[in-house]
């Protein structure tokens, strides 16, 4: 047999089905080698992986099976939680101690798994699968008070250095976007955002990673306590989880096989809340003690190797550019879409009313009274006492919108920043910014119904108050985005879609836009200031659906 030619082998292994390789294998080297190459076309498997599953997988896919699978689930549990006590508000230190240890082992239970999975099958039978890990869930016992409908504290992964590598893992993915809830009396835990990276650097191969996450960060706006002190999360746990997450993030332990983010810190359930939150509302400081935003300066450094960067999330100017004035180089980065929210990390607003209303709105410290207690309180004991009484008031809440106008002091170092970058991008062929915007000044009870404050403004034609959009976008010649005019399609010019309303750039600021693909493509620029359904208003945010991930 070895004296056949390797094109007729080849051949005739195009007709083996999916469990024929194992018969070829001792027939000769070169049909081994062209058995293990025909499997490929048997990806299509979707295991998971669990107590039950887990000896059957190893048997089954250590072998050239392990070029079937396609995607790899895992669904990591809590322990069903006790409450003896009808007044056990908090989750106590033990518990979060407990929490951790049972995640972690179970990760690492998944990954030794999986790696074993790796060894048997051999070096030759190398797979390409995506890991899809979700985040632990546990029962809500029907005595648990209204405290304990969210997780307030973060799960971590301890000993995540002695992961063992994946080299199979080409894509990996963590979910943590309020799934869980669409199973009865079930709670999802947050997840500590460094696993992110703790886990991708323990997949040399991967190309892809991918995240859905910051369910229950955003507390809406309730009208009456005690509904209003049953927050959904605390400001100190979710600044130590932008934190840790830079802390995990180097240059050097970066995989230079990754290519693709899709990092969602604001999904749809998410989104929800944290679209409809009290424009006069103070918020939290993400960024001190430090000087800059170390979540958005390790975002920043993920991004380098990049071709494709999809991004929803609480951000500042430090994902663009490097704050010590460096020069950064994005030399594959091709497409870039991002979704920004209107409050700063550092708790300053984006945006301001039509008259700078809110324009001076600085964040607050985040201090040691920004954490949750780690047991019950006298207030909490009370707050119980009127929420089983039905005074809690929780399908109540109270929105208040006014702020759509770009606040210069602001926005603009962040827009200078992204014009900076995207003009490092030598291969950038779209590039979409843009930040969801809410109008609804006639909202909430009498007292607190500020309305006529606003009666001087009067909305231009065609304004959807509640689903409104403040974007810009860049395009290379020859695609297209919006509506252009007739002939523009595939025009040989650089183009720029300012759906910006009636807001324009300081001549300094657009210049530097209108450098972005000037040294590749050419001087020839054109841009759209006026839409051709809205005007010199608002657009609606159906132009950027497109770019928000359903999850």
């Amino acid at each position: 047999m070895d004296t056949f030619p390797q094109e007729l082998v080849d051949q005739i292994c195009t007709h083996l089905g999916p469990e024929d390789p194992k018969f070829a294998y001792d027939i000769s080297s070169k049909f081994r080698n062209a058995a293990e190459g025909y499997a490929e076309r048997y990806k299509s498997c979707h295991i998971e992986i669990t107590e039950m599953t887990r000896k059957s997988h190893v048997h089954r896919f250590s072998s050239f099976r392990l070029r079937y699978i396609e995607t790899v689930d895992f669904r990591p549990f809590f322990p069903d939680l006790e409450v003896d006590d009808v007044y056990s508000c908090r989750e106590s230190s033990i518990e979060r101690q407990e929490k951790d240890r049972v995640f972690s082992h179970q990760i690492h239970d998944l990954f030794a798994t999986l790696k074993t999975i790796e060894e048997r099958a051999g070096g030759r039978n190398r797979g390409s699968y995506r890991l899809r890990i979700y985040s632990p869930h546990r029962w809500r016992s029907h005595r648990q008070c209204h405290h304990r409908e969210q997780e307030h504290w973060r799960t971590h992964l301890l000993g995540h250095e002695s992961l063992p590598t994946l080299t199979s893992v080409a894509s990996l993915e963590i979910r943590n976007d309020g799934s869980s809830y669409e199973r009865a009396n079930e709670v999802e835990a947050k997840l500590d955002y460094r696993i992110l990276v703790d886990m991708v650097t323990r997949c040399p191969n991967v190309h892809e990673l991918k995240c859905h996450l910051g369910v229950d960060e955003w507390t809406p706006s309730y009208c009456e306590e005690p509904a209003r002190s049953y927050v959904y999360e605390y400001d100190g746990p979710r600044r130590d989880a932008r934190h840790d997450f830079d802390k995990a993030t180097t240059v050097a332990n970066v995989p230079t096989s990754l290519r693709r983010l899709e990092l969602d810190f604001l999904c749809r359930s998410t989104m929800m809340d944290a679209d409809r939150i009290h424009h006069w509302t103070a918020m939290p400081n993400l960024v001190a003690p430090t000087l800059v935003d170390p979540f958005s300066n390790s975002l920043r450094i993920l991004s380098y190797h990049l071709r494709e960067l999809t991004l929803r999330a609480q951000v500042d100017e430090n994902l663009f550019w490097p704050s010590d004035g460096s020069a950064p180089v994005w030399p594959n980065l091709r497409n870039v879409f991002i979704m920004f929210h209107m409050v700063s990390p550092s708790g300053s607003w984006y945006f301001e009313g039509s008259r700078g209303e809110g324009r001076e709105s600085v964040g607050f410290e985040v201090t040691e009274s920004s954490y949750p207690p780690l047991e019950t309180t006298e207030e909490d004991k009370f707050l119980d006492s009127d929420a089983d009484e039905g005074q809690h008031s929780f399908e109540d809440m109270y929105y208040y919108h006014f702020r759509i106008s770009p606040n210069e002091r602001i926005l603009r170092p962040f827009l200078e920043s992204f014009a900076k970058a995207a003009a490092c991008m030598p291969k950038l062929s779209q590039a979409i910014l843009w930040c969801p915007l809410r109008w609804n000044v006639g909202g909430g009870d009498d007292e607190k119904n500020e309305n006529e404050a606003f009666d001087y403004f009067e909305p231009p034609e065609n304004f959807y108050p509640d689903y409104l959009a403040w974007a810009l976008a860049y395009y290379t010649p020859g695609k297209a985005a919006f509506a252009t005019n007739p002939g523009d399609v595939n025009c040989d010019a650089r183009r720029m879609w300012w759906k910006v309303g009636e807001w324009r750039p300081d001549p300094h600021l657009h210049g530097l836009f209108q450098q972005i693909g000037r040294r590749e493509h050419g001087e020839a620029l054109r841009e759209y200031w006026d839409d051709e359904e809205f005007g010199h208003g608002l657009v609606s945010r159906n132009y950027f659906d497109f770019w928000t991930p359903d999850e």
